[in-house]
């Protein structure tokens, strides 16, 4: 039995950068057909691209409230408030940030917003170390060892 190549059975996509002629051959699809399926692009519209680069380019660019250009001063304070509570969990933050794509939050965040929240950081305060201190039981390890021998 002779396998074949991963890249034999992708020979007729087109691999490159998306032109504006696929975007907007992909945008008459969804508009017509609704978001679903869009590995069938390929097929009806006659796109060289693999369903996956369809679903991709998208929810990541072409859908209608995708949001670009600078963060406003209260989508930064909630993306660090969100970080200090979810940590890394971008698709998470950008539920809550609408026409944000998690990508564009995590560039943000590493390149601009990591360095600001160390600055807002508060010290969390200390607790008192008898509050922290367990009940001890009154039975004690020797009275423990006599009642597994007995």
């Amino acid at each position: 039995m002779e396998r074949t190549s991963s890249s034999s059975s992708k020979e007729g996509y087109n691999r490159v950068a998306w032109t504006a002629l696929e975007d907007k051959m992909l945008m008459d699809y969804v508009s017509i057909h609704g978001e679903g399926k869009l590995d069938r692009v390929a097929k009806k519209k006659g796109l060289k691209k693999c369903g996956k680069s369809c679903r991709f380019r998208w929810l990541k660019y072409l859908r209608p409230g995708i949001k670009r250009g600078n963060f406003s001063e209260d989508e930064e304070e909630l993306i660090i408030r969100l970080h200090k509570l979810l940590g890394n969990r971008w698709s998470l933050i950008a539920g809550r940030l609408l026409g944000r794509t998690d990508n564009e939050i995590k560039n943000h965040w590493n390149t601009n917003l990591a360095k600001k929240a160390k600055v807002l950081q508060y010290p969390l305060p200390k607790l008192d170390k008898q509050k922290q201190q367990q009940p001890t039981s009154s039975i004690t390890a020797e009275t423990q060892k006599q009642d597994i021998l007995n």
